[in-house]
């Protein structure tokens, strides 16, 4: 992630905890859980996660429950921290997932990775919803990832809200990708987050879907089902 980070930019929410508890709009999860801004304490724990779901890490049994495409380094979890993008979840204290939202990469930047890189090459041309997404304030969204025993608990839903209103003030569309052969994460993402799937492509053999959605949930009551 480049790119200079203004003082100005609105704050996320910081905190969700237990089932009533209310910010917003936004629904909270299980009582157990806890959904917050990550901080750089967090760093080597969301690491240690992100590594355990990456797919060149897992048993190929264990494919079909979804897995992660890209590892990130230190660095890059330390800058979404300190852009305010990253969320994670807790149970117990213990961290059980993660959500970042991030702003576009520069395609100069020679740290940008071969799947980020297409696709921020195909927001430049790309339409969503009958507009040019490059002509929108758009974000990418992920990784986003929730360990399997923390899984069932409404985590996934409270992430789509609560970044939902944390971000969209600052951006309209979010892009994401998702493996061609991740159908879990793909089914997740498009009927829970109302994600539109607008592109395939392929990086190093394995191909992807380019996905989009809005931050205003509000637009998916209008959006083609």
């Amino acid at each position: 992630m480049t790119g200079e980070r203004s003082s100005a930019q609105p704050q996320p929410p910081t905190c969700l905890v237990g089932r009533d508890v209310l910010l917003g709009d936004v629904v909270s999860p299980a009582p157990e859980v806890t959904v917050r801004v990550a901080s750089a304490a967090d760093v080597p724990a969301l690491m240690e996660l992100e590594a355990r779901y990456y797919v060149g890490n897992l048993d190929p049994a264990d494919l079909a429950d979804g897995f992660l495409s890209v590892l990130h380094p230190a660095q890059w979890f330390l800058d979404t921290v300190a852009d305010g993008g990253l969320h994670v979840a807790e149970i117990g204290g213990g961290v059980v997932g993660f959500i970042a939202v991030t702003p576009p990469p520069s395609l100069v930047d020679p740290r940008l990775g071969p799947i980020t890189r297409v696709v921020v090459e195909l927001a430049q041309v790309l339409e969503f919803r009958g507009t040019p997404i490059a002509r929108r304030r758009w974000a990418l969204r992920g990784p986003v990832l929730i360990d399997r025993a923390a899984r069932g608990r409404g985590v996934y839903t409270a992430f789509n809200e609560l970044t939902r209103a944390a971000y969209r003030g600052r951006y309209d569309v979010g892009v994401l990708f998702v493996a061609a052969d991740n159908p879990r994460s793909l089914h997740t993402t498009t009927t829970k987050l109302r994600a539109e799937a607008l592109a395939e492509f392929e990086v190093d053999g394995r191909r992807y879907h380019f996905l989009a959605y809005s931050f205003d949930s509000r637009d998916d009551e209008s959006a083609p089902t």
